[in-house]
């Protein structure tokens, strides 16, 4: 399994504060990695490598100092996306991870390698 992280804050050292990066980030289901970005330890047979996302920690609100999480999750066994948000717990679909939200920043992206 492979954990892609997003950043939503910056550290600014000389007023030494931290905040949020409200830049939409753009991340899909699946992801591709080709040969020439892999590192030359431990190559394999194939050119590219395959992941698929399967969980998604969000943050809501503009400062990095505060705000609230939320995740979604892919269930196999259900075939669908499972929101939890405190103690609200909703089936989705594919598009409501992937759809901005404003407010809502993608800040932990999980894919699984498939291939």
């Amino acid at each position: 399994a492979v954990v892609s992280t997003q950043s939503t804050g910056i550290f600014d050292d000389a007023a030494k504060s931290c905040q949020k990066l409200l830049k939409e980030i753009d991340f899909d289901i699946d992801m591709t990695i080709s040969d020439d970005m892999m590192s030359a330890i431990g190559t394999t047979l194939t050119s590219e490598r395959r992941y698929h996302l399967f969980g998604v920690v969000y943050h809501h609100g503009s400062h990095a100092t505060g705000g609230h999480y939320s995740a979604m999750v892919y269930h196999p066994y259900i075939d669908c996306w499972v929101n939890a948000d405190d103690d609200k717990v909703a089936h989705q679909d594919d598009n409501a991870v992937l759809k901005h939200i404003p407010g809502r920043s993608a800040y932990l992206l999980f894919y699984k390698r498939v291939a």
